[in-house]
């Protein structure tokens, strides 16, 4: 079911390139998890000091899970 769900969205969307899918999935993942980190930096001049340790750790920890998700995607190129 979910491989014809794919694939269905690949030939409309991407010309049947799965590849161009997931790359187009996964920049869409990284615009907004860009946006959530910027957010989460605005929110700590305005939080108390353990709210705004929070807000910081996650933004942190959301660019680590993008960088090393990007490494991921680099090194495997292949949909499962």
């Amino acid at each position: 079911m979910l491989s014809q769900y794919t694939t269905l969205l690949a030939e409309n969307l991407c010309g049947g390139s799965s590849r161009k899918l997931i790359a187009g999935w996964w920049y869409s993942i990284l615009v907004l998890s860009l946006i959530l980190t910027m957010m989460s930096f605005l929110i700590l001049g305005s939080r108390a000091l353990a709210e705004g340790f929070a807000a910081f750790w996650s933004g942190i920890m959301l660019v680590g899970l993008c960088i090393g998700g990007t490494m991921i995607m680099r090194r495997f190129h292949n949909s499962m």
